[in-house]
């Protein structure tokens, strides 16, 4: 008998590879043996999704560095993390906008309710977050330069993981608040980049060893620079649903 993943030959006793770690399968694909796999997968509360969503946030600096040093089996890897949590961010959406039917826009342009519907920006929300974590290293790996103890790299991964997880806690979060409760979106998003960002810098408090103020001064720098980054990417965005004609001047006539 081979292995099915790394075709290393095994005794017939075997229940996992030994070279691959490989779990042997014998019995032919059933709806019963999916649901059990997908269930001790998912369900299990020993597995590494809910142990890597439970330690980060009680012991975050052994996730990410555990990570970093190459523990790989205990906690899940920042890549699969966080492409979870943002499917679900991305079904967050859809229910928002068209179960709840919110305006996810609203305030955001002006201050005015007379803004055009920009809500197919939320239609690649998913590729505008891929591409925001490299950002968000930037920046954290800036503010932290004096400590030199991660590189630009390891700032990703740690921002991959703490991305992830505030997207998992936001899809926890809005679902119930929004389906119970009449709130607007933008006065939501404030309030919850305060508490990311609080987040964020716990972390980075965990990691590096430093001092309340010292941390708290970063992070006060990191959410001015972070507002002058969205002010940037929404200016972006806008000139590019204007030339796509995606919008008008006209619509932002009263």
């Amino acid at each position: 008998m081979n292995c099915k993943n790394c075709h290393t030959n095994l005794r017939s006793d075997f229940s996992y590879c030994p070279a691959c770690g490989g779990k042997v399968i014998r019995n032919r694909l059933s709806l019963k043996n999916v649901w059990e796999d997908v269930s001790f997968q998912v369900f299990n509360l020993d597995n590494t999704l809910v142990k890597t969503f439970r330690h980060l946030f009680t012991q975050p600096e052994a996730v990410i560095n555990g990570y970093i040093l190459g523990t790989r089996k205990k906690y899940m890897n920042p890549i699969s993390y966080f492409a979870i949590a943002i499917t679900l961010v991305g079904v967050l959406f859809f229910m928002l906008r068209n179960v709840y039917e919110i305006d996810l826009m609203q305030g955001a342009i002006a201050g005015s309710g007379d803004t055009p519907n920009m809500d197919f920006v939320f239609d690649y929300q998913a590729l505008i977050t891929y591409l925001m974590v490299p950002m968000y290293a930037l920046m954290s790996w800036f503010l932290f330069f004096d400590q030199k103890k991660l590189n630009y790299t390891e700032h990703v991964v740690a921002n991959t993981y703490i991305t992830g997880q505030v997207s998992f806690v936001q899809v926890l979060v809005c679902i119930p608040l929004f389906g119970l409760l009449d709130i607007r979106y933008d006065l939501f998003t404030w309030v919850y980049l305060i508490l990311t960002i609080t987040y964020q810098f716990y972390v980075f408090k965990k990691i590096y060893q430093i001092g309340f103020w010292s941390t708290f001064l970063r992070g006060f720098i990191y959410l001015l620079l972070f507002v002058i980054l969205m002010m940037v990417i929404g200016t972006v965005i806008l000139l590019v649903s204007m030339a796509t004609g995606r919008i008008s001047l006209e619509d932002f006539r009263t």
